[in-house]
């Protein structure tokens, strides 16, 4: 880890260390701008700061404005490769179906395409965080896929996840990006979400107005960005089930959780902070986790409403 001193920081204050989506959010944009510099330019770092709105992100490394950032993320997001969100389309009569997931084979085809080739590592990289083409399902030959799929596996109209993230990316423009990074975050997109978000567990009970008359609004930026940080939290197989970066099972409940650092760290000293076994022991070895430079960690349990959807439930911080 780097203890630079460079005093030049841009904070990222609309992102809540605290909430899945808002880390996730920072995870992907950090994500994004290290492929944009391994063409030799600076090196951009991230930390987490405490101030009195809760843990912020901030960048060290990027030469810009809060305008200068929030157009290079515009443009990040618009060049992301797109081709991994469509990788499960299949014509059903006249229409395209994308659920998720869906037949292990064309999943392990395009794995396969993407091996090895170095200009498609960030499209192999998200497969690797989508799931695994190894021990398919054995009722619907379906590939096992990642613990943050939190939506339906097809809708109606038969789309899922990564249909979701395609039309959310799609809709995602420079003022949502600002609004997400440096804005106290006011919900009023339109649109499909990710459902990462604890505040989008509106069970009925839990609302004031019947929610088939009103709907709470998403926050696109946030969640664009947070799709990108799949490419840091890949599953691996654990004996015959996938196991999703970050996730846990105690006593048959599901468990995401996540680090808060404070020296400033690369993408690839992310990722690894990301996968460490540490944060997910209780309890925490305080002392080796602050040697490590983390200086927190929340965790957010996985909780579904119903038979379609999950979503995290608000996080806390871990003794």
């Amino acid at each position: 880890m780097s203890q630079n001193n460079d005093d030049r920081r841009l904070p990222l204050r609309g992102l809540d260390g605290a909430n899945p989506l808002g880390f996730l959010a920072a995870v992907g944009t950090l994500t994004l701008l290290d492929a944009r510099t391994n063409d030799g330019k600076r090196i951009v770092r991230m930390r987490w700061e405490e101030t009195a709105q809760g843990w912020r992100p901030s960048l060290q490394g990027f030469d810009g404005s809060e305008s200068d950032l929030c157009d290079v993320m515009e443009k990040l997001l618009k060049d992301a490769p797109v081709a991994s969100l469509q990788v499960g389309g299949l014509a059903e009569g006249k229409k395209i179906s994308n659920k998720f997931p869906f037949a292990a084979g064309r999943f392990r085809d395009a794995l396969t395409e993407r091996a090895g080739d170095q200009t498609a590592r960030l499209e192999a990289d998200l497969l690797a965080g989508l799931g695994s083409d190894l021990y398919p399902d054995p009722k619907s030959g379906d590939f096992q896929c990642t613990a943050f799929k939190m939506v339906r596996s097809g809708d109606s109209s038969g789309q899922g996840l990564l249909h979701y993230a395609k039309v959310i990316q799609e809709g995602c423009d420079r003022l949502a990006l600002e609004r997400t990074l440096f804005r106290p975050w006011d919900y009023r997109d339109e649109g499909y979400s990710l459902r990462w978000d604890p505040i989008e567990n509106q069970s009925y009970a839990l609302r004031w107005r019947n929610p088939s008359t009103s709907r709470l609004g998403t926050m696109a930026g946030a969640n664009s960005l947070a799709f990108e940080a799949l490419r840091c939290l890949p599953c691996a197989l654990v004996e015959s089930k996938v196991q999703t970066t970050g996730f846990q099972d105690i006593d048959g409940r599901k468990y995401f959780a996540w680090p808060i650092w404070t020296t400033w760290v690369t993408a690839v000293t992310m990722r690894s902070l990301l996968a460490l076994r540490e944060i997910r022991r209780t309890p925490l070895d305080r002392r080796a986790l602050v040697a490590r430079g983390i200086r927190e960690v929340f965790s957010a349990e996985v909780i579904r409403p119903n038979q379609y959807y999950s979503n995290f439930a608000p996080a806390q911080p871990l003794d």
